[in-house]
This record gives C-alpha cells, structure tokens and sequence, in this order.
C-alpha cells in the first residue's frame, strides 16, 4: 500500500508493484507491505518513484490468524500452518479442501472420490476420533460444519452409496485470501469444545484504501478418466465362458453345452465395452467478478461467481451461483463496523458409487455380451444370448442416467460487527455471526420396461423428497488489549470475551411410489394403507455459552508465552457434566535475537517452541443423556412408542490432549526456512455406544433399543510434520522456489471399555454384512481384519491336512481352492483364524512444489506422494469371484488355477461354494502412489503492453491436474479417502476401501485473469 503521510490518500500497487496517485509536489510517501520493512520517501516533484523494500527477518514474514485475533508470525508460540491464496489459485476445484492437498505439514487430504462437489477427507495430525475426523472450519469467524450428507440411495434399491459431500463446495474458493490451521491444541484451545479434529480457519478478501479494482477470473477445462481397468471383451470373455463350462461339467459329471453364440469367439468382436458406456468426457468452468478498493476510510469486497462441472460418470454434476459483499469502515476515531455475507446456491446430482452393485461397480462384471439398448434404442436389462440370460437385470446406464439423486442447497453465512477503541490498544469488538441453509434432497427413479422383450430395467418408480431448514446464530463480545512498553521490550496482547451460540433445524421427509406417467412429484404416488408410502419429519436445537481467555506477552523479542483458558456448557450434555474447561500454554524462545547469537554462521533466525493443550469433541446425538422414546405405529388403535435408549446422566466431553515440540529456522541470509514439530496427542473418553452382550437386550441397529453411550476408550497419535522452502535463484527476472512438506503420525487404539470390544467397519450385502475392517486395544483405527492366505491347495495331502466345514471333493474343497493358515493352531479354520491384515493409515505423506518465474513467464510442478498404507480392494471379490458363469471378470482370471496350470495365485472356478471370497489379505493391496498433481504455465502480460487498454494486470494460464500416478494397485485410483469415519454409524469406520469408487478425474484446464 502507499499512503501520502499525514493524510488519508492512499492506494495500492498491482501485482507488478505498479500505482498511480495523485499528490502535492512537497508531499511524502509512505510505501509498506506485510513481511517488510516501510519505507518513507519525499516526492520533490517527482512523477515516477521505484521503491524496492528490505525484507523484516523480524517479523518471519507474515501475520498468521489465530482466531479471535491476529499476531505477527514472530510472535507465534503454537503450531500453526499458513497458506495464502496464490499458492492454490486457478485450481479447478469446487471446494478448498481440495486445494491444500500436500501444501500443509501435518495435514492429511484425501478426495472421497470425483463426485462433482463430493466430499474431502481431511485429517490434521492423524485420527483423533472414532466420530468423525473432519476439523472445523472458520469462515471470518463463523464456525462451519466440515461436511454435509446427501440422501442414502438405498431407498431406490441397492446400497446407500457414497452420501457424504462438501460444505465447502458452498464457499467460491477465489473470494479466499488465506487458510490457517491450528495444528496443536495450545493453538486450538481458544475454540474449545468443538477443536478435537484441528481447525482450518479461512479469511476471505477484503477491499484496501485506494484506486477501485474490478477483476474478472475464468477457467474452461476438460476432464476424463485416468484410465480403465482392465476386462475381459467379448471375445475373451467366450474363450473364458466355454473354458469354463467345460471345467463345470468336469466337476459334476454333465454335459453343459457351451452357449452356441459363443462357441467361436473368432468371428466376435470386442462387444459391450460398459466402462465407455458410463464413463464420459467432463469439464469444468469458472467465473468470477470481483470489484475491490477504499476511499475516505471505508473499504469494500464484492464479488459474482459461478462454477459449473459436468463429471466423468454419467449422470453426474454439480453447479453452484455465488455472491460475496464486505464492507469495513471508520465511522468514527473510536468506532469501526462492518460486515460480510456470502450466499450461494448449488446445485449437485449425485451418482450411486461406494456399494457393491453402484454402476461403477456392476460395469466391471456386466456381460460384454449385453447390449445397452435394443434395435429400437430401449434400454435392456437380462437378455437371452443363445442358451443363457447374460446381462444385469437392472442396466448400470439406464440407473447413471435415469436416476435422479440431488442435493440442493441455498446458504448464507456472514457476520456484522462494530468495534470500539476505548485509548489505545484496547478495543471491545461484538459481533453477530450467522449461517442460514435450505437444503432440499430428492431421490427419483422412473419405472422402465422393454416392452418387446417384456422386462423390467427398473422398478417401481420411487421418489423421495426431503426438506432441510437450519440456522446459526453467535454473539461475540471479546475485548482486546495489545500494548508495547518499557521501550518496545515488553509486548502483551490480551483477549477476554464471552459467546453464546445457538442452533436450530428441522425436516420433513415424504416417499412414494408407483408413479402416474412416471411424474417427479408425491402427488402422482400411491398413498393410503400398503402402499409403501412413508412421512418422516423431525426438529432439534442445541445451544452452547462459552467464556474465554488468552494472554500473549514477549520480552525483546526473544522469549514468549501465551496462556489460553476456554470454558463451555453444552446442551449436548446434562447437568451432571455440562462444562467443560479447555486450557492451554506455549512458550517459545527466539535463540538468533540473544546478544550472543549475533554472530551464528548460517543461521539467520531459530526459534525454539513448546507447548500444551486440552480441546474437547461434543459430537454425539441429542439429548443422549437422557431417555428419549420413539413413537410407532403399532395397530388400529392408534399410535405408540418405545424406549429409544438407556440414557447416561454422567456424560461428558471427549478430550483430546497434545503435547508439542518444533523449531523455526531461517537458514543461509534467508533462502531457506525450515519447521518441524513433533506431537503427541491424547484422545480419551470418546464418545462411543456401549458394547453390551446379547443379554442386555440392548443394541446399536436401527430397531434397537440403544445402549448407552458412555466416554470409553483411548486413542493416541504420535507424529512428526517438516515444512522446507528454498530459495534456490533469486536474480530480478529470474526466480526458482522450492517448497516440500513432509507429514507422519503413527496412530493407535489404546483400549475400549472392555478387552473384547472393537470398532467395526462392514458392508451390508442385501442384509449379509461383511466385516471388512475391526480395531480392537494395540491396533491402528480402521484396520483390516481377516483371514490370512497361504496359497493354493494343491495336493490332496495339502487337502487332508486341516479341517475347513467342506467336504474334500470336486464340488466342495479342492486343488485350486485357497489354503487358509491356520493360525490358533487346532487344525480347523473358522472364525477363531482372522486377525489384523492391513493398515489403512499412510506411513507418511509428501508434497513437493517448484515455481520458476522467467521475465512475465512463470511454472509450478506439484508432486504429492502418500506412502504405504493399505487398500482393500472389495471390488475384486466380483471381478474376481470366479463363481458366476455368466459375470464378467478381470483379464487377470484367465490366468486361474486348472489342471494345466497349477503354478498360480488366482484360484479355480468356484461356484459351489464361497471359501474363495472369504474377506481375507487376498484383496488387500499396497496403496502407496506418487503422483504429478499439478502442472500450471502462465504468460504474464508486461505492463507497457496492456496498459493502453487500461489494463492493470493480465495472465493467461494452461494447466494439468491429475496427470501422472505411479502406484502398484490395481484400482482406478489409490487415492480413496474414506467411506465412513463414524463408529455409531451404520458401516463404522471404512478408510482406504475401494468399493466401486467414483474416479479422480484428469484435467486440462486454460484460464485468463485480468484486472482493470
């Protein structure tokens, strides 16, 4: 910024360093920038001025948010990570969360899949909790939910689906100025109750003092998917099919005949190829508007977006329309108010992913011999190709394109505030913050038949409709005391306040079905007795009172403390342990401003950082200390009601407890600067249900009566975050950065509230569960449990040697069938032979950027790895089952077990029983990846060139997202974040669980930004 000195006339540069002012000829400019020292200078009649400010090594660079206020990184004593909006800008993503992937020491991202607007598994510093992991994101101060859940697609048939989608798909990620995350919980305290998972707080764009700017930003890209998975086609699938009819009749003693239109795969073509059919070109667009500047003490933000994309799978997208006003403003000397509002409209069709019959499974075994259409361009479902029904009954297309599963959300979130300066330094803020969202869910499926082959494709027509209201209001009133004294050698900056949140939503939910003409509206359903259909409708509030404290004082600069003390009473428990109390401290020693430090070689700043904390999780359902009671429908005599739970007066706040370590380091006259923390953090007393035995009579599913939920059980996360810049060439046009962040935690379940209890995580099959991942003391959350493999059986003394429940027979175990080990010892194998088969968790997680600037010309390469950590690769156990004649398969069964070929992994043919589709370490698979995440070339225009058109700044841009992985696994993609990180819920804990997952797509994106 440059302000004449004395007055208010002010303005700012543009992103070249260029301005224009108008002053007197004896006047004086004041030039300043966050990070460097100011600079005066007289204008003595002069009409162009070149400034280049020295770098304050004392100030670390920046100013980092801490909530509730601001201090100078200098004067930080927690854990803190910071990212302003040019590392990430131009990326073509929904939602920030997707953008800080790999830039964040200590904080884990993972997409949850390439849904258009779909949800984003952020971790910071492992997992903390066995009820959701997300952190709690801050916008200017209002506190967000991390996620919001989209309607289960179960109702239409089949399984739930993938429901968990991005709030922060709402927020226009260009109207951001920067993210901060508070890692450790010295720094997360001021937040409370509601900080166990970290915090990310966002600040977005505000106007400065000067010249009006109105900038236009926008993107155009296309997306495709990375890669297929290989399949049989048609004519592989024959030579399989006949193969193995001749291998079934050679079990039973028949005489199956092969299917005659299959008999000679030679004049076949390569049929159906499903993953076509589903899979499409996407794109992606963004645009946005945004007029910026200041005048007479007042500064001003508005801004236009809309983001639209179309994604790779069909029947997919999301579009979202959004709005940003800020206004600041110096009523008077002692008076300053303002306010902020963003509002947005989106708009998100969701696919059916994550279930063992979505369309992004059913493609990979649906019979290339199947058509998608008939002559007449109907869909087909089961199709008779000479002796045989092949095809699924319900076509994966018909579903991805005549489903109709949306969530729609209209959201407004802001704050208005004044602040009064009472002398200075001290100043008493009140703020009103709100978050208003209507949500509308819609589940619709039409019923489609083929007529001439007198088949259902999908039946009934179903819809279901669901409205959403909620609303969040705070009141904030916190003073703030930040003086200097004693000469400059004594610095306190002191925060009190006092704020009441207050919560409230409602629903109403309605389902028919057996549509009239297949109408989208309840109106056109059957209703009335034995008609299916269902209302459901629901109400709830929470409150929360909270008081809070912090004290940061310096002393030359050289040593600092802060103290931290929140205290919150919830509704979420009852009287008997309503508050709790949040306290924290950190120190930190600033070693290279001691006078004998003066002279260190090579170091140039190193600061020394420790410190404690204790944040808590209220994250359980409502009134749950209490007994509730759920209202039935139980005969003509009118309606009635059960128990609901056992309630628990007694409970009380999960707490999660870090201890911190980390250096700061300014190396070699500052070209390179380095941070490294080591943690470890403490999570007790999680709210979880009780697990109880069969005689209580008690239970967790949804017909339960439900145990209590008590603070049992110890999670502990230890870990180490580095972040490394340097500046490797620093010449005036030329330019080379190197930024590499490195994160690794190390996760364990310390115990339950009995030895024997555990955390499950399964599948439900059409009412077979499938349990997949199971934690009990000593072990990693959420890793996998089964059986351990051990080859083939391939002898019949091999065959004799163990006691598995089948018969020794052709059609029961045989050569070719898998050998389990028998790991109790007792020469059977049952159920008593599982154990712990793979860690979901990463050993660590890298990130590495480059950035050259060449004269206007400038590149980024990001590179981000995630290293170990296990996948269970579910969808296998269909395009590997080797159990259904008519499924297709992987290519890889080809090379399956037979009297030819005994030297191999992949078993027999098996359709007799299902010994070889035990979940076992067969399907898990190394998850490790490295992959070219983003490459992006920008041209900025010289100023000489535009300015005629008054023209400010102008870049045009090109960009690769997604581009390279290399990985060993065998999926579409390793980077699968999770489907459930929430043990009361109905599938537990599932991370790193390929169950037909939606694929990250690959992006080629051109973009323009121009100001005036």
């Amino acid at each position: 910024t440059i302000f004449e000195k004395g007055t208010t006339n002010g303005t700012a540069s543009d992103s070249d360093g260029n301005f224009k002012i108008t002053v007197s000829d004896n006047a004086t400019l004041i030039f300043s920038f966050i990070g460097f020292s100011p600079q005066e200078i007289p204008v003595n009649g002069q009409t162009t001025i070149d400034v280049e400010l020295e770098e304050d090594i004392s100030m670390l660079g920046e100013v980092v948010v801490i909530g509730y206020g601001s201090i100078e990184k200098s004067d930080v004593t927690t854990s803190i990570s910071s990212l302003d909006q040019e590392k990430i800008q131009n990326l073509p993503v929904a939602g920030i969360d997707q953008a800080i992937q790999g830039r964040l020491a200590g904080v884990s991202v993972s997409s949850n899949g390439g849904q258009p607007g779909g949800g984003v598994s952020v971790r910071i510093r492992g997992l903390t909790s066995v009820n959701g992991n997300e952190p709690l994101y801050v916008i200017d101060g209002v506190p967000v939910a991390a996620e919001s859940t989209s309607l289960n697609q179960n109702f239409l048939g089949g399984g739930e689906g993938q429901t968990t989608q991005s709030v922060l798909a709402t927020l226009n990620p260009s109207d951001i100025e920067s993210i901060d995350v508070l890692k450790d919980a010295s720094a997360q305290a001021i937040y409370g109750s509601r900080a166990a998972n970290g915090v990310v707080l966002i600040t977005t764009k505000k106007g400065r003092i000067g010249e009006g700017k109105l900038t236009f930003n926008t993107y155009y890209g296309v997306q495709t998917i990375p890669k297929k998975l290989d399949v049989l086609n048609l004519q592989e699938y024959a030579r399989y099919q006949n193969a193995v009819t001749a291998e079934i009749n050679e079990v039973t003693g028949g005489n199956m005949a092969v299917n005659p239109e299959l008999a000679d795969p030679s004049v076949l073509g390569h049929g159906t190829d499903w993953q076509d059919e589903i899979y499409q070109k996407g794109h992606v667009q963004s645009n946005v508007l945004a007029l910026s500047g200041g005048q007479n003490k007042t500064n001003y933000y508005f801004s236009l977006g809309q983001f639209n994309q179309k994604g790779i799978l069909a029947g997919t997208d999301f579009e979202r329309y959004s709005m940003r006003a800020s206004v600041d403003s110096d009523l008077k000397d002692w008076l300053t108010a303002g306010f902020s509002v963003n509002a947005s409209r989106s708009n998100q069709r969701i696919g059916l992913t994550d279930a063992f019959d979505a369309v992004t499974s059913v493609v990979l075994y649906n019979s290339p011999a199947a058509p998608v259409r008939d002559v007449n361009g109907d869909y087909v479902g089961q199709i008779r190709v000479g002796n045989a029904l092949v095809g699924n009954q319900s076509n994966p297309v018909a579903l991805a394109n005549l489903r109709d599963v949306r969530s729609i959300n209209s959201r407004i979130i802001g704050s208005i505030y004044g602040e009064i300066k009472f002398i200075e330094g001290l100043s008493l803020r009140n703020e009103l913050n709100y978050d208003y969202t209507l949500a509308d869910g819609k589940a619709f499926q039409p019923f489609v038949e083929n007529e001439a082959l007198n088949v259902s494709i999908i039946s009934p027509s179903k819809l279901m409709e669901q409205r959403n209201q909620s609303l969040y209001y705070a009141f904030k009133n916190y003073l703030t005391y930040n003086k200097s004294f004693g000469g400059g050698e004594h610095n306190i900056y002191v925060t009190l306040g006092h704020e009441a949140q207050h919560s409230e939503f409602d629903y109403l939910q309605a389902s028919r079905q057996n549509l009239t003409l297949n109408l989208p509206s309840l109106a056109a359903g059957e209703g009335g007795n034995d008609s299916g259909e269902k209302i459901n409708a629901g109400a709830g509030e929470w409150a929360m009172e909270s008081y809070f404290g912090r004290l940061n004082y310096s002393y030359k600069d050289r040593y600092a403390i802060s103290a931290t003390l929140r205290a919150d009473g919830s509704s979420s428990f009852g009287s008997n342990n309503r508050w709790g109390y949040f306290p924290a401290v950190s120190a930190a020693w600033t070693i290279t401003n001691e006078p004998f430090a003066n002279d260190l070689p090579v170091v140039n700043s190193l600061k020394l950082r420790a410190g404690y904390g204790a944040v808590g999780n209220q994250n359980t359902g409502a009134n749950l200390y209490t007994a509730n009671v759920t209202l039935i429908n139980i005969s003509a005599f009118g309606n009635g009601s059960v128990p609901a739970n056992v309630p628990n007066p007694d409970l009380g706040w999960e707490s999660v407890v870090t201890y911190n370590a980390g250096i700061d380091a300014s190396l070699l006259d500052s070209k390179i600067d380095l941070t490294v923390d080591v943690y470890k953090k403490i999570s007790t007393d999680m709210l979880l249900n009780a697990q109880l035995g069969a005689y209580s009579g008690l239970g967790t599913e949804w017909d339960d009566i439900k145990t209590p939920v008590a603070n049992d059980g110890q999670i502990t996360n230890n870990g180490i975050d580095i972040s490394l810049t340097s500046k490797n060439i620093s010449k005036p046009n030329f330019t080379w950065t190197t930024a590499a962040v490195f994160s690794h935690y190390k996760n364990e379940l310390d115990f339950l509230n009995t030895s024997e209890a555990a955390i499950k995580g399964e599948f439900d099959e059409y009412g077979t569960k499938s349990l997949i991942a199971y934690t009990q003391a000593g072990h990693p959350v959420g890793v996998f449990y089964g059986y351990v493999t051990d080859g083939l059986y391939t002898t019949e003394e091999e065959l004799n040697s163990l006691e598995t429940g089948l018969d020794v027979k052709p059609d029961g175990l045989w050569l070719g069938d898998v050998k389990y080990k028998d790991l109790d010892g007792n020469g059977i194998i049952d159920d008593q032979d599982v154990q712990v088969i793979g860690d979901p968790n990463p050993d660590f997680t890298l990130g590495l950027t480059n950035t050259v600037s060449y004269k206007g010309i400038d590149l980024s390469v990001f590179v981000y790895g995630s290293f170990g950590g296990d996948i269970f690769n579910y969808t296998r156990r269909q395009t590997e089952a080797l159990n259904n004649l008519y499924n297709n398969q992987a290519s890889s069964v080809l090379d399956r077990y037979t009297a030819e070929n005994t030297d191999t992994d992949m078993p027999r043919y098996n359709q007799w029983h299902d010994n070889n589709r035990r979940i076992s370490d067969r399907y898990i698979e190394d998850g490790t990846y490295v992959r070219l995440q983003n490459v992006q070339l920008g041209y900025n225009f010289p100023s000489k060139l535009i300015s005629k058109a008054k023209i400010s700044a102008l870049k045009l841009y090109i960009s690769g997202q997604n581009l390279v992985t290399f990985t060993d696994y065998s999926g579409y993609d390793p980077e699968l974040g999770k489907v459930s990180d929430q043990a009361n819920s109905s599938r537990g804990i599932l991370i790193n669980v390929d169950n037909g997952r939606y694929p990250v797509p690959r992006s080629y994106t051109v973009g323009l930004n121009i100001e005036f």
